[in-house]
């Protein structure tokens, strides 16, 4: 099977890159042009906070690689606020626009969800109810009891792609309930901060089933340069298999 491999950093737009991964004088309405010469993707996370003008999406577009993916994460007040209820609506407004702006490059959307967001039949329910069943929609858990063979069925059954995640004090699990290989590194033992290291990475890319025909691996340990440095080492890693 021809494999793809997504590889990069969940947002770019990190100060403490300036001079480091930015060029000294890359302007900051520069850096997203030079990050996707670099990487062919990124989990676009600033929208958790705030939904994005449709101009400024379809300059992310303009500016980057035909072959440049976009993941974008699902607004605060449809996973943390309202917990997906009464949201359907809210749902499809915000892919739509995402959609229009981004084009072919809009890939897929995170739904993250809080710890507070504990396994239940109810909750299963929710999840499986409100998001769209299409491999395209991604959703990370932060709480273990959604490790479980129900989970892992009825997600099949739906197509929602699982978030595998490594996050400090959360078992790493992995779960592959679509086609897609989703991945999400938080840096650990430090939350956003502690690098990778190399013989870590290795076993992460063992953990690729050879059934996913295409993989997104993002880095959230961006607060200093760890991000973007284990991010280019995934690269050679998978370039390897």
């Amino acid at each position: 099977m021809n494999k793809k491999y997504y590889i990069g950093c969940s947002g770019y737009y990190y100060p403490a890159w300036k001079n480091k991964f930015y060029p000294a004088g890359l302007q900051p309405k520069n850096w997203l042009e030079h990050y996707s010469t670099v990487f062919n993707t990124v989990e676009l996370n600033g929208t958790f906070y705030r939904t994005p003008k449709l101009s400024d999406l379809k300059k992310y577009h303009d500016v980057t690689p035909p072959d440049f993916r976009f993941s974008v994460k699902m607004s605060k007040q449809i996973t943390h606020i309202l917990k997906f209820r009464e949201s359907q609506s809210l749902i499809t407004e915000f892919q739509a626009l995402m959609r229009e702006g981004l084009g072919e490059k809009c890939s897929h959307f995170l739904f993250q969800l809080p710890p507070s967001f504990q396994y239940s039949d109810e909750n299963l329910e929710l999840v499986l109810n409100t998001i769209p069943n299409h491999p395209e929609n991604v959703v990370e858990f932060r709480h273990a009891s959604w490790w479980n063979d129900e989970v892992k069925r009825k997600l099949t059954a739906a197509e929602i792609t699982f978030c595998n995640v490594d996050f400090p004090g959360l078992e790493t699990c992995f779960m592959h309930t679509t086609n897609v290989f989703y991945l999400r590194l938080h840096g650990n033992p430090v939350l956003f901060k502690s690098p990778y290291e190399s013989s870590e990475l290795q076993k992460f890319s063992e953990r690729i089933p050879q059934s996913s025909s295409e993989s997104f691996i993002y880095f959230n340990n961006t607060y200093y340069e760890a991000g973007y440095e284990n991010a280019m080492q995934m690269q050679k890693i998978v370039d390897r298999r």
